[in-house]
């Protein structure tokens, strides 16, 4: 099972690994997961990435134990006698490799669309010829790779946008969507009364995604309300903005922080997520994509979000959080902040509706994995464990 303890290393010592390719060194959420699911099975797992950042496996919701660490590849399991099994991979610029290499091994290939990578590209900085450019390379990849590949998951966008998009070029799509581990769930406890309320964001600390203006509106605050009230931060990203952050009354940075965590903070906190995204045609898509949302309601946490894709109607809907503009504004910000600050009834009612909804089965990753194992890819592997 996926929520089974990862087996050590004698144990696997199977006949087979799987390769799993990215562009940076720094695994992501979901990327961790995927992993933790085929150690789950007893198969290793080779990471290769290019030369970008350091190696980082933080995000994992238990330890992967390392075996070995190279330059540009980490391994996790014992890999000695073992065959390569398939290949996995989580970035566009790595699929040209993923394929040659799935095709001169013989081997099935899984690639996992965890962004929208063109409108990113396109979103990204610099000059409006690079970002064009960028966008262009990205959608030729997908279209001279992906017909190639054995099948692609990726996130759930608003309206299937994602999944229609690519599937132009491979009808073998599914959705995955970002629904947390049920250690979440478990880790849930009761939203404490009559204490200080932590606003909480987890993820990349950039300005599109909140955090500077959850700061801002923390300033604007009454005094008695700001007596009541931290911001804590959790995530790396922005240097600039950090340093920032850091030097604001009232907010607390914390770094490297692993779910366990996290989690062990919510449990000690009466807290508040923030999911807070820009106006941006990317963020307009949003569905079940943003993790940190579904990691909040699993915790038992009332939020306030933008009204932004999917989340306008799947919080007003399941009454878990009040809900202010995509186009920041602080005073608006401010004024939701207070009324979490000022209704506790109205808190408990959300945390208590949030704790309700994800205690179903199918709001877990456990649920999404079913739809993973029963893929060309994973039948391989089971034969191979």
């Amino acid at each position: 099972m996926l929520n089974d303890p990862i087996p050590s290393d004698s144990m696997a010592a199977s006949t087979g690994y799987v390769l799993c390719l990215t562009g940076m060194r720094a695994v992501n959420k979901r990327m961790t997961l995927f992993i933790e699911g085929v150690r789950s099975m007893g198969v290793s797992v080779r990471i290769g990435s290019l030369p970008r950042g350091t190696w980082q496996l933080d995000k994992s919701e238990r330890p992967l134990p390392e075996t070995r660490r190279g330059n540009l590849t980490l391994d996790l399991g014992e890999l000695k006698r073992a065959k390569l099994r398939a290949v996995m991979c989580f970035h566009w610029v790595m699929l040209p490799m993923a394929i040659l290499l799935a095709a001169i091994r013989r081997v099935p290939i899984l690639y996992d669309e965890h962004d929208h990578y063109e409108l990113n590209t396109i979103e990204s900085g610099g000059s409006a010829f690079r970002r064009l450019f960028g966008g262009l390379l990205v959608r030729s990849i997908h279209r001279v790779c992906l017909p190639f590949v054995s099948v692609v998951t990726c996130i759930h966008m608003d309206n299937a946008s994602l999944k229609r998009h690519l599937q132009r070029w491979q009808s073998a799509v599914i959705e995955i969507h970002n629904y947390p581990t049920i250690d979440w769930r478990t880790s849930s406890g009761d939203q404490l009364v009559n204490e200080t309320l932590c606003f909480v964001y987890i993820g990349g600390v950039f300005e599109e995604k909140g955090p500077g203006i959850a700061a801002r509106a923390l300033q604007q605050l009454s005094s008695s309300h700001q007596q009541r009230a931290e911001l804590h931060i959790f995530g790396d990203g922005d240097r600039v903005l950090l340093e920032q952050l850091r030097r604001t009354s009232g907010v607390v940075v914390h770094h490297s922080v692993t779910p366990a965590q996290f989690r062990a903070f919510a449990e000690k906190h009466r807290c508040c997520g923030l999911a807070l995204l820009a106006d941006t045609p990317r963020y307009r898509l949003v569905g079940t994509n943003c993790t940190k949302l579904y990691e909040y309601l699993a915790l038992g946490m009332p939020v306030i979000a933008t009204r932004i894709g999917e989340f306008e109607s799947f919080i007003s809907n399941n009454q878990v959080g009040l809900l202010v503009d995509s186009v920041f504004n602080e005073h608006q910000l401010a004024t939701a902040m207070a009324k979490m600050l000022d209704d506790q009834d109205l808190c408990k009612q959300m945390s208590n509706n949030a704790s309700n909804l994800m205690q179903r089965d199918d709001m877990t990753w456990e649920y999404e994995w079913q739809k993973i194992e029963s893929c060309k890819v994973f039948r391989s592997l089971r034969r191979a464990a």
